[in-house]
């Protein structure tokens, strides 16, 4: 190969280079003739192209894309690379067939039919998963999975890229987790994609979790909690200083409520900051940081430098380790208003939880004002339910349509804080919370039911059966 350096790149002439016959073929034809792109060889996960213009981003990525390659670029002129294609594709009329006429066309319609079903749908998220003989599709709505859309082997490799490809990830890596973001406009709505991949025994797994950019701020009277419940909520919102914690499962609805939360303090005369993974909704006059653990911004990084700025209120959007626990249990000692969210299955062992975080009992019964505790239940849809879910066009035939959320909430007063402190157990808590009005998720939930909001079914799915009856 005769080459010279131009720049950063190499020229070559492609006259005098012997062509791979399994370069030439893994790319398609179309997109070489479209774009002018010379395989010349490939060894191992990487590819050599030759370009009229060696930087040519746009179809660098589209070669990535189509053979799943690392991609190195040589450079050479646009006449001769042209001659050389058109030499090599009279010569084998056949190369390229194997993957796929019209390059990444049926990919790229796919990803745009997947992301238009799942917006229409308001899907949360959209599982793009292995199986056998392919792939295939599914999309939670309302809180339950549904498959949509089943994809054979070679369709689903290649959506598979595409959207690695959007995300910016590597497409060629196919061993390791990795995760991803790009933006979709799709039926007038502005939708940030967060992609999540992972390596699992039948093929790389993909999860897109979709944040409309255009949803409304939450009110803390939207919520749905019980009047009594509301009110003492917010006046916990609204005070100087505190700590409180949103519990439950992933998708429960926690975030939801801190932002409803944060958005009820939102004036001019307050400092308000949150750190969260990810941003789910930008609010205007809240100091956001998104967590980047490779740049070193961590919750509990974050939670300390917002310490050094003053705040009156900071939401720290998951507590996960014990230094994230710890920094944001004492934080709340120090006058200001701390709101986050925990794993746990109710309000009372919401405190066990805690302490298994390593948050010291003292500073717990301290500072701990308020534990939300919630779930998501769907609501029966109102134009085919009677009692039950029958499903109709309406409600996509499953019966319901949206979510009610249920709650249950669990103050403190100087006797719990005792309590706490002397080492009391969740159910001796439980007991004392029930003495001060303390209503148990599964009351609030056959009270939907008995209002026909839901069904006895539905509240099975979310609260264990013994809860529920």
């Amino acid at each position: 190969m005769t080459a010279i350096e131009t720049g950063s790149f190499e020229s070559i002439d492609v006259a005098a280079v012997a062509l791979e016959a399994d370069a030439l073929r893994r790319i398609p034809r179309s997109l070489a003739l479209r774009h002018d792109v010379l395989s010349l060889f490939s060894d191992g996960n990487s590819i050599t192209v030759a370009l009229p213009d060696a930087a040519d981003r746009e179809t660098i990525d589209r070669v990535r894309f189509a053979t799943g390659m690392h991609v190195r670029t040589v450079q050479a002129s646009r006449e001769a690379i042209r001659a050389r294609l058109s030499d090599a594709y009279a010569n084998a009329p056949h190369a390229g067939a194997a993957y796929g006429k019209g390059d990444e066309a049926p990919a790229i319609r796919e990803l745009d039919a997947l992301h238009s079903r799942a917006a229409n749908a308001r899907a949360s998220d959209v599982h793009v998963e292995p199986c056998a003989g392919g792939g295939r599709v599914r999309q939670r709505v309302d809180g339950v999975l549904h498959e949509v859309r089943a994809l054979p082997a070679e369709l689903y490799a290649q959506v598979v890229s595409r959207i690695k490809l959007l995300a910016g990830m590597d497409i060629a890596d196919r061993r390791q987790p990795q995760d991803g973001r790009y933006p979709i406009e799709t039926s007038g709505r502005s939708i940030d994609a967060r992609v999540s991949s992972m390596p699992t025994i039948a093929g790389e797994k993909l999860v897109i979790r979709l944040l409309d950019n255009h949803t409304r701020i939450p009110d803390l009277h939207s919520l749905g909690m019980p009047p009594e419940l509301a009110a003492r909520f917010t006046a916990a919102v609204h005070a100087p200083h505190g700590f409180i914690v949103v519990c439950g499962p992933t998708g429960s609805g926690k975030t939801t409520t801190l932002y409803a939360a944060l958005a009820a303090r939102n004036t001019p005369g307050q400092n308000l900051c949150s750190v969260e993974d990810p941003v789910e909704i930008a609010i205007p006059g809240v100091a956001q940081v998104q967590v980047n653990v490779r740049a070193g911004v961590t919750f509990a990084s974050a939670l300390r430098a917002f310490m050094r700025q003053d705040p009156n209120a900071i939401m720290v959007g998951e507590m996960r380790d014990e230094e994230t626990a710890a920094v944001a249990a004492s934080a709340s000692l120090s006058g200001q208003l701390v709101l986050t969210t925990l794993h746990s299955n109710d309000a009372p062992r919401c405190v066990e939880r805690l302490l298994e975080l390593g948050v010291a009992r003292h500073t717990l019964a301290a500072g701990l004002t308020a534990v939300i505790a919630q779930r998501l239940v769907r609501r029966l849809c109102r134009r085919c339910a009677a009692r039950s879910a029958q499903g109709c066009e309406a409600c996509g035939m499953t019966g319901f349509s949206g979510r009610s959320a249920l709650f249950e909430a669990m103050f403190l007063d100087d006797k719990m804080r005792t309590a706490i402190a002397g080492g009391a157990s969740s159910v001796q808590l439980c007991e004392m919370a029930l003495e001060r009005g303390y209503v148990p998720m599964p009351a609030e939930g056959l009270r939907l039911v008995r209002l026909g909001d839901t069904s006895l079914d539905e509240l099975r799915r979310v609260l264990p059966v013994e809860e529920a009856v």
